[in-house]
């Protein structure tokens, strides 16, 4: 991938933000909940992701097994991360 292809994903990605937060704060307010909120937002991130998995990738679910169980904590920030968006975003 070029440079200026990845600048450009990066820059989308970037963009994107303050769009995630507006939306899922809307959707918290919606619900009355922040928590709901995230939940919805993230089974539909699996949902998309997992369809994205099974057709592109070839990936041994073996080895997702032996991957070091540190790295997963990745998971529990980008909850952090979305959950505060999405409970401050409206204030």
């Amino acid at each position: 991938m070029s440079y200026s292809t990845s600048a450009l994903i990066m820059l989308a990605a970037g963009l994107g933000i303050p769009i995630l937060a507006a939306l899922n704060a809307a959707l918290g307010k919606f619900l009355g909940s922040p928590v709901a909120a995230v939940t919805v937002l993230l089974c539909v991130a699996f949902c998309a992701i997992f369809i994205i998995l099974l057709t592109t990738s070839s990936l041994s679910f073996a080895r997702l097994a032996a991957a070091p169980k540190h790295l997963f904590l990745a998971g529990l920030l980008v909850t952090f991360y979305i959950l505060s968006i999405t409970a401050i975003a409206p204030h």
